[in-house]
């Protein structure tokens, strides 16, 4: 139940070929039975590490018994990182249809939330995929410190988007601002 393909953000690239940064993903099929409310996280185990978060796809929400699509704003999760305020993403087909992109760190001390819902009377199920990088917090620096001029984001829908200079520099103090905050 494919969402896509992930792309890897540009400005990782020459930090993964140069073996800088690992890239992980993690992928688990989840039923969320009727009244589930259960909160799952990403973190790294090491003090001195970060996880940075830069897509989760999610599949086609199913029926557990029937298997029959089944599409709904009764159902989902909210969610939360670095950065990030707590979010509702219901099991509708604009957020599983696609490759759901993000640039969030997530520290032992501020993990990566995703906290399951299901409020129908169904148990439903589907595959979520969590892609990210492992890296040290020296090299985290690094990478938030190097994002000047053009930051390329990612391909959502065919479309690439381009943040102006003074974007960038906004979202590069208020990174640097959250890490300074918790390292």
């Amino acid at each position: 139940m494919s969402s896509g393909a992930v792309k890897i953000p540009e400005f990782l690239q020459h930090y993964w070929l140069a073996g800088k940064i690992y890239f992980l993903h993690e992928t688990a099929y989840y039923i969320f039975p009727p009244g589930l409310d259960i909160t799952i996280r990403w973190y790294p185990e090491e003090e001195d590490k970060v996880y940075l978060i830069f897509a989760l796809s999610f599949g086609t929400p199913r029926n557990y018994i029937t298997d029959e699509v089944m599409y709904t704003d009764k159902a989902g999760f909210w969610h939360r990182g670095l950065g990030m305020r707590w979010h509702w993403d219901p099991l509708v087909e604009s957020i599983t249809g696609v490759v759901y992109p993000h640039v969030t760190p997530a520290l032992k001390e501020e993990p990566f939330e995703l906290r399951m819902y299901n409020y129908t009377d169904t148990p439903i199920y589907l595959d979520i995929s969590v892609w990210f990088f492992e890296m040290d917090k020296k090299t985290f620096k690094e990478i938030i410190s190097s994002l000047t001029g053009y930051f390329k984001f990612y391909r959502l829908i065919n479309e690439v988007f381009t943040l102006e200079p003074e974007e960038v520099e906004a979202i590069k103090k208020k990174l640097l601002g959250l890490l300074q905050e918790k390292v």
